[in-house]
């Protein structure tokens, strides 16, 4: 299963039985699945929603909304 990185955007594969593990990136080594809300930028968005293979929760937020 592949997962992006919030943090630094890399893509790391992963088996899905290790899911629960707290698998961290293989580049940064921030953890991928740490169940908090994560700001994103374009960078780190493509990555962390467009690309990796888990459902993603999105809440888009503005000061002026």
């Amino acid at each position: 299963m592949l997962i992006g990185c919030a943090s630094c955007a890399a893509l790391n594969r992963l088996p899905s039985e290790r899911l629960g593990d707290g698998p961290v990136c293989g580049k940064c080594k921030k953890p991928l699945l740490d169940g908090t809300p994560v700001p994103l930028s374009k960078a780190t968005f493509d990555a962390a929603v467009e690309r990796t293979e888990l459902p993603v929760v999105v809440d888009f937020w503005a000061d002026w909304c």
